[in-house]
């Protein structure tokens, strides 16, 4: 009898765990679906970014905004970008000059933090602290606009995403803090139209 019971409570405690690892890792994969699922999201963040070349910090505040048609706004004190749904937009009101790049047909659009909408398509998923922390590696590596791998935080209350930590291509550390978070079931079209004033210069892209 006491063999029986030894059996079960060591059972007991096999199970327990793989089951609360098993709803904490739902838990992370339930908000990037409902990310992934939404017409449009929209983060609020703040991005510091440690230079390993010139040994500095550079801080800015912005908003971001992904459809789920894959246009994409963002805007980072005096500078836009946007991507209309065919062609790409930089635009910078300080220097009253807007960029303009229509990719060919077929050809692969991501721009800054746009894999946001859609993590789990472009990673794979490793967890570090469940629950808290989880590692996510590219499944494309020839993929130059994806970091190889990101650092994934989500908030005390398991509810969204509240850091992202990554190198980018000149091997700057990129820490991006999501102060909020909206998820919507309708895209509104007016933060993808391009209008600039007349007196702006427009210089297009090959």
């Amino acid at each position: 009898m006491k063999s029986l019971y030894s059996i079960i409570l060591f059972l007991i405690f096999l199970i327990i765990p793989a089951t609360m690892m098993k709803a904490a890792d739902e838990q992370f994969l339930e908000i990037l679906h409902q990310i992934a699922a939404s017409k449009m999201v929209t983060f609020d963040i703040a991005s510091v970014v440690n230079s390993k070349v010139f040994e500095d910090t550079d801080s800015t505040a912005g908003l971001i905004i992904i459809a789920d048609d894959g246009r994409y706004f963002a805007q980072f004190k005096n500078d836009l970008y946007l991507f209309d749904g065919r062609c790409l937009w930089e635009i910078s009101s300080q220097n009253r000059q807007a960029a303009k790049r229509c990719p060919e047909e077929g050809e692969k659009f991501t721009n800054r933090l746009s894999f946001l909408k859609s993590l789990e398509s472009h990673f794979r998923i490793s967890p570090i602290h469940r629950n808290k922390e989880y590692q996510l590696f590219s499944k494309n590596k020839d993929d130059a606009n994806l970091p190889d791998s990101l650092i994934v935080f989500i908030d005390s209350a398991g509810s969204k995403l509240s850091r992202i930590e990554y190198y980018d291509l000149n091997g700057d550390l990129n820490r991006v803090y999501i102060l909020s978070q909206k998820i919507s079931d309708t895209a509104d079209s007016k933060f993808f139209e391009v209008t600039l004033p007349d007196s702006m210069e427009v210089i297009i892209l090959p």
